[in-house]
């Protein structure tokens, strides 16, 4: 049997990039998941993809930087399914503007993004997992957690405001049989990077940055997924309030 076979899952930003290949990795091993999306046209055609393929699959529609939305989603998984085991916080923003010009409503709707979010969906998910006697969260970080990418000053405080909400959850809720780690990439080959760098010189922009990374390239959306998959798994049962670096040495420098 495969280590999640069987397993609720729920993927935040899941139509695309990281998400889309974590959503693909827990379904290949057996997983039933609900990749929730803003893109709603992705979402489902990649839902119903996989669900032409075999798969027990569900789209859901929510702006995860809503309580709302993030109440219905949990609550809306647990009808279809019967219970939920692991959430998956991946959605994210970057916004790039220097701290001296930003308006205040890009900051906060990189903290409703990134932070609220991470935030709304886990208290929501964790009544969930105390009442059926545990669970596990994997959030979505990034190697700006840990120490400061130049020129996206918000985008590393939001990061680190993750970091450090992971660790608080683990610590808070060890004794009820819920894990929470996070996942740390450096620059990850995906459409998201590619619309952060923007369409001029984009290929030899990326060669640069890969350079960056001792490994020599770039990561992947595999990379990430399969260590939110190891993270997400019985394998990790001693690991919490971990922040796991995806990163191709870019920290060890």
């Amino acid at each position: 049997m495969s280590e999640h076979a069987n397993k609720v899952v729920i993927v935040t930003g899941g139509a695309s990039g990281i998400g889309r290949q974590t959503v693909k990795e827990f379904v290949i091993q057996g997983a039933k998941v609900a990749l929730a999306d803003l893109n709603r046209a992705a979402g489902e055609e990649y839902a119903t993809e996989l669900r032409d393929a075999g798969h027990d699959v569900l789209f859901l529609y929510a702006d995860v930087s809503k309580e709302a939305d993030c109440e219905n989603l949990i609550r809306t998984v647990v009808e279809h399914f019967g219970r939920l085991d692991v959430l998956v916080n991946n959605v994210g923003i970057e916004i790039s503007t220097p701290i001296h010009e930003m308006p205040l409503n890009e900051w906060e709707k990189m903290q409703a993004v990134n932070v609220t979010s991470v935030f709304l969906n886990t208290k929501h998910a964790l009544r969930v997992f105390l009442e059926q006697g545990g669970g596990t969260i994997v959030n979505v970080c990034s190697v700006s957690g840990l120490v400061a990418w130049p020129n996206i000053a918000a985008y590393n405080a939001t990061k680190g405001g993750v970091l450090m909400l992971t660790k608080s959850i683990a610590i808070d809720y060890a004794k009820h049989n819920i894990r929470c780690n996070c996942v740390c990439p450096s620059i990850v080959d995906t459409p998201f990077t590619n619309a952060s760098i923007g369409a001029e010189n984009l290929e030899a922009i990326k060669k640069e940055k890969a350079k960056l990374n001792p490994i020599g390239r770039l990561g992947t959306p595999e990379d990430v997924a399969n260590a939110i998959l190891f993270l997400a798994s019985d394998k990790a049962s001693f690991i919490t309030g971990s922040a796991l670096t995806v990163d191709g040495g870019y920290t060890a420098i």
